[in-house]
């Protein structure tokens, strides 16, 4: 589907839901805005992210049985490292730290985006079985507390995602159409930056790529969902030109690099 036709199906849906274009002009702060990309791959995962007070961390999963394990590839499964041991039962042990209803002590919110590597329903259905006990501190429905799941990778199709308990979200994919009901289920929409753009993110960005990316942002935008860019290149030039360009979520595989950037950055103003 090219860009043209997929901006018609955005704006077909904007006009079903019946609203305007939000206004998503931020304050860039890491507890809001800062995505830990395969953060399984930290020295310290879960940690790192959460010890720099990152917004959101990505988890790779295998299923492998009834297990979930963390891994980026199936050949480097490690049966430790289930997402249990890696991911739910760290942070379980900070909610309960924090008065047993919220990921950080200062308030901030928590997003966990589950990228499942497997066959993905038979998987969401499993990650679905272990979350039973522990619902609570997912239900952002009923509690402004919980963490938020965000399932990508191989996600059911728009039309089965009342299949699953309604603590998932989904992440949105460039070219998928959804219905008004659908996209209440997306929780931001998430593509490659190289399908826009070769920078290296040291020069400035071309403006033939700059407009390319903002019109694709804008467009996200204009059906009210957040935009995150993956294989992006992970620099302070890069950062900055996001801020300035309106992406909401930076994308970065240094926790604690862009933690200092955006203190830096934000007491530049």
């Amino acid at each position: 589907m090219n860009n043209k036709h997929w901006l018609r199906k955005v704006f077909y849906c904007l006009l079903l839901a019946g609203c305007t274009a939000p206004v998503f002009a931020q304050r860039y702060e890491v507890g809001k805005n800062v995505h830990s990309h395969n953060d399984y791959e930290q020295q310290h995962p879960f940690y790192t992210a959460y010890n720099n007070g990152l917004a959101s961390m990505e988890i790779d999963v295998f299923q492998v049985g009834d297990e979930l394990y963390v891994a980026h590839k199936e050949e480097e499964i490690d049966r430790k490292k289930t997402i249990e041991s890696l991911y739910l039962e760290p942070l379980l042990k900070q909610i309960k730290r924090n008065g047993n209803h919220k990921a950080y002590q200062n308030g901030n919110g928590l997003q966990l985006m589950i990228d499942l590597k497997t066959s993905g329903m038979p998987a969401l259905k499993c990650l679905e079985a272990k979350l039973k006990p522990i619902r609570a501190y997912f239900d952002v429905q009923k509690d402004p507390n919980a963490v938020k799941l965000v399932i990508t990778g191989d996600t059911p199709p728009p039309a089965r995602f009342n299949d699953f308990d309604n603590i998932f979200y989904f992440d949105g994919k460039r070219g998928t159409p959804y219905t008004q009901e659908q996209l209440k289920r997306v929780a931001f929409f998430s593509t490659n930056f190289q399908d826009f753009s070769k920078w290296k993110g040291e020069s400035p960005l071309p403006a033939s790529d700059s407009l390319k990316l903002k019109n694709f942002v804008d467009s996200v935008h204009h059906v009210g969902k957040p935009i995150r860019f993956w294989g992006n290149p992970d620099t302070k030039t890069c950062w900055e030109t996001f801020i300035k360009m309106g992406v909401d979520y930076l994308n970065t595989d240094m926790p604690a690099t862009i933690a200092r950037f955006l203190d830096q950055y934000a007491g530049s103003k």
